[in-house]
């Protein structure tokens, strides 16, 4: 978890470092590291191993979150921002307990090796959705 920090800290400063021309496309290819936690984990690595699977993913979650947020700050309007974001808060704070409810008995049912798999495996449609969506990968940065 450690490592996730780091990596998340990284992740921060290469995406205020990096100004992509589409920055949610960026972002969703950065969604692809996301897959190495589990997968490092499921495939049974070495600690130091899985500690680097967790900071790489770390860079890519911050950079994701960064460029996300940077893209509704400067493409939502002012009157209804507060709206935009209370609906991300509400969905991401209402599917994580419920991901984290759901994991222990799927990992009884399935086995943890498939489940972390089947994580893995799902960061990746999750990379594939967003930028099978028009509006994400064409959605350019705002300048200045």
């Amino acid at each position: 978890m450690s490592s996730l920090g780091a990596g998340s800290v990284l992740g921060g400063i290469v995406a205020i470092r990096f100004r992509p021309r589409y920055p949610l496309r960026a972002g969703a290819l950065s969604v692809i590291v996301w897959a190495l936690m589990p997968l490092g984990v499921a495939l049974g690595l070495p600690a130091p191993l899985i500690a680097g699977c967790y900071g790489v993913s770390g860079v890519g979650m911050a950079f994701w979150i960064v460029m996300f947020h940077t893209s509704v700050q400067t493409h939502i309007p002012q009157d209804v921002l507060g709206r935009v974001h209370a609906y991300d808060a509400a969905g991401s704070l209402v599917m994580k307990p419920v991901g984290q409810v759901l994991a222990g008995p799927l990992a009884l049912v399935a086995g943890t090796v498939p489940l972390l798999c089947v994580s893995a495996t799902m960061a990746l449609v999750a990379c594939a959705l967003l930028l099978a969506i028009p509006a994400v990968r064409g959605l350019k940065r705002v300048e200045g």
